[in-house]
């Protein structure tokens, strides 16, 4: 009950995004089934997981970097660290990361968001890739 509860909200938040940003968002609900499932394995869901190795913070992982290039493909300082502790922020980062992303499959947006924007082509990011595509079974 609680992942469908998180499902459809995931889903009515997500679709008012495709609005902010300049690029299209593409496959709504394969992309809806994406982020859902990046969340799983980044945080189980949980908005206060920390990874001290990584400074890893909030559901979706967020490092500092990622942080700053998010601001940089926005063109200024909208994110600030803080903002990783924020499930809906951490979806808009998630959300422009996405919308930036080449040749948008569901594979190559979570391995770039595992890896950076050579992930997909990182061999370290196939475990991680196979974890998410392990979610979208559940």
């Amino acid at each position: 009950m609680k992942q469908t509860i998180l499902s459809i909200s995931l889903l009515a938040f997500i679709s008012t995004q495709s609005m902010w940003y300049d690029r299209p968002i593409i496959e709504t609900i394969p992309i809806d089934t994406l982020l859902i499932a990046v969340m799983a394995v980044e945080s189980n869901f949980d908005t206060m997981a920390y990874n001290s190795k990584e400074n890893a913070a909030g559901v979706l992982q967020i490092r500092p970097i990622m942080v700053r290039e998010v601001n940089r493909l926005l063109g200024e300082d909208k994110y600030t660290l803080k903002d990783r502790w924020s499930k809906a922020k951490s979806i808009e980062m998630f959300n422009v990361i996405r919308s930036h992303t080449k040749n948008q499959t569901n594979e190559r947006i979570a391995r770039n968001w595992n890896g950076g924007w050579n992930g997909h082509k990182k061999q370290s990011t196939l475990k991680y890739w196979q974890k998410v595509k392990k979610q979208f079974k559940k």
